[in-house]
């Protein structure tokens, strides 16, 4: 006679209905994997910095942190309307999760200013995650043109950007604090930078200098560097030192010596930071995990691009972001002593 507690007969308890749906359940419970959040970055278009941005982001998260999934989401091609702009406003919607814009967009969104000053919805519920590498406003010039300094400009033929470009509305605020007029040099073109309208006239010789806004190095300064002799002029003086007073989006920046072979010392400028926004409906602990992959993997990401090179903690949690820090993001710079 077999004890009642033997083995064969818990297994026929174990096989009635309830307790094989129970232990079905449990085992479906245990096996399951946990499903990584998805996280939507927006950026500009494809082939922009900005996009080469949020791709090395979502690789950083995807490589180093498994509860969370991203992916990029650039603007479309045939966007009328700034693409940074289009990706603010797509988080505010909740379209995407991330947004990838310049201090500037920023700024004017936390204080409804500039393109902002019109927009029929609340910016409240945006949030700054932290901000990224700098992204320098140049002016290149004809390697044979005798111009060593900004106020040479005067009286020679520029190109200064189309209206709604990053480059023009720095231009315009710089010429503002210049005291200069577009009668103040010979000729004045608003080329736009797409398909190197800007560069080309400068290499063909249809104008002298040409303003620019991008991360270094980049093809386009490459190419009228190495191919049409050109020049980065160094951009500073009293009047910079009053635009960035006024402007607290704009920073000091500089593209490093030999970045281009052909110019061996530092150009000195100002421009933008890229920063990382989002919205208070992302949940607390996402936004803490995201916010710790990118800076305990900082070794990770700099090397991905000269320009990630000197990416910096401190300036990274501080620099660049004018509407309230995430209280994820918040959360982590208190864990590393960095904010009360």
């Amino acid at each position: 006679m077999r004890n009642k507690n033997s083995p064969a007969k818990l297994v026929s308890q174990l096989l009635t209905a309830p307790s094989c749906v129970l232990l079905f359940t449990l085992c479906l419970v245990v096996s399951a994997p946990v499903l990584a959040l998805d996280i939507l970055v927006g950026s500009s278009q494809s082939g922009t910095f900005n996009y080469r941005v949020g791709r090395a982001l979502c690789q950083l998260i995807n490589t180093n942190e498994n509860a969370l999934q991203c992916d990029v989401v650039p603007a479309e091609p045939d966007l009328h309307s700034s693409d940074t702009i289009h990706t603010l406003t797509n988080v505010l919607s909740g379209g995407l999760d991330l947004g990838i814009v310049d201090s500037s967009i920023q700024y004017d969104a936390a204080n409804r200013t500039g393109q902002f000053e019109y927009f029929d919805f609340s910016f409240d519920n945006l949030r700054s995650l932290f901000s990224m590498n700098g992204i320098p406003f140049t002016v290149a010039v004809q390697g044979n043109e005798d111009l060593d300094s900004l106020d040479e400009l005067k009286g020679k033929r520029i190109n200064i950007g189309n209206p709604g470009s990053s480059q023009r509305a720095i231009m315009d605020n710089l010429m503002r604090v210049k005291g200069w007029q577009k009668n103040d040099f010979l000729l004045v073109e608003e080329l736009p930078a797409t398909q190197s309208q800007d560069t080309l006239a400068l290499c063909f010789g249809s104008v002298d200098a040409v303003v620019r806004f991008d991360a270094h190095p980049n093809a386009d300064t490459k190419h009228i560097v190495d191919l049409c002799d050109a020049r980065l002029l160094n951009i500073a003086g009293d009047e910079v030192r009053e635009l960035l007073e006024s402007k607290p989006y704009y920073y000091e920046l500089s593209v490093p010596a030999n970045t281009y072979a052909a110019i061996s010392g530092e150009v000195n400028t100002f421009g933008l930071l890229e920063t990382i926004v989002t919205t208070d409906s992302l949940d607390e602990e996402s936004a803490y995990l995201l916010v710790k992959a990118v800076f305990e993997n900082l070794d990770w990401l700099r090397p991905r691009h000269p320009a990630f090179s000197t990416l910096s903690p401190v300036d990274m949690h501080s620099q660049g972001l004018s509407v309230p820090l995430h209280s994820g993001a918040l959360k982590y710079y208190r864990e590393r002593g960095w904010m009360q």
